[in-house]
């Protein structure tokens, strides 16, 4: 069950991942430029070493992203067409189940069949390219908003929690990167 979990949690982050890789470009522009007006209140704080610092950091997580990413869509690729499609509408897209079944044609019966059936082969494409738990909790656990991200996939699972509260939640991604970008001098960003 984790790797469903982590099924749609990577098919969810989807929605958001332009946004936060535009947001972390930002913040690494506004630390090189904050960094070229060094006094001696901020001398330590934007000296070279911990400016490069700060933005291999941010490269890190730049780079975790665009490996989530990649998964994810060579999982797209690999399993049927129909059912990628379904997952695409409903996480990338954001499209509620009705709309779904109703733009496919399907009962409500047949789209719910279908799209547990998405979510067993994106599981199996996992388990058959070796991506576990750990893989996934070793690379993201660090990335708090990805973490969020989980953590309510993971009541969808657990305890039934309204679909349409997890996945129709518009996550605030500059509030999340917020928490990257405070050590930036205010005056300077």
């Amino acid at each position: 069950m984790e790797l469903k979990v982590w099924a749609k949690t990577m098919l969810t982050v989807q929605r958001y991942l332009e946004k936060v890789t535009k947001a972390l470009d930002h913040v690494i522009y506004k630390k090189a430029i904050a960094s070229m007006f060094v006094n001696s209140k901020n001398i330590h704080e934007y000296n070279g070493e911990s400016v490069s610092k700060f933005i291999i950091n941010v490269m890190d997580s730049k780079i975790n992203l665009i490996n989530l990413n990649t998964i994810c869509i060579n999982g797209l690729k690999k399993i049927d067409r129909t059912c990628a499609k379904i997952l695409i509408l409903k996480h990338v897209d954001g499209k509620t189940s009705a709309e779904i079944a109703k733009l496919l044609g399907l009962s409500d019966r047949t789209y719910f069949r279908r799209l547990n059936k998405a979510y067993d082969e994106f599981e199996k494409y996992l388990k058959n390219n070796n991506f576990t738990e750990e893989y996934f909790m070793k690379k993201y656990s660090s990335e708090g908003w990805i973490m969020e991200v989980y953590e309510k996939c993971y009541e969808f699972f657990e305890k039934g929690v309204v679909e349409n509260d997890i996945f129709n939640a518009n996550f605030d991604c500059l509030r999340i990167i917020k928490s990257i970008a405070n050590p930036i001098h205010s005056s300077y960003s």
